[in-house]
């Protein structure tokens, strides 16, 4: 699979699981969960630039 399918993947499975936690009240998860992504998120990016 190309990397840029699965990083929609991801991401859409992200959002969804970010709705989970927050419509139970999970915080702390979602504040350690999300932050996390984003910085996977932000070093794949920089590295598809610089490729």
């Amino acid at each position: 699979m190309s990397p840029k399918i699965v990083m929609l993947v991801s991401g859409v499975l992200m959002l969804i699981a970010a709705g989970m936690m927050a419509g139970q009240g999970e915080w702390l998860m979602f504040g350690i969960v999300v932050p996390i992504w984003l910085v996977v998120l932000g070093a794949w990016l920089y590295r598809e630039r610089t490729r």
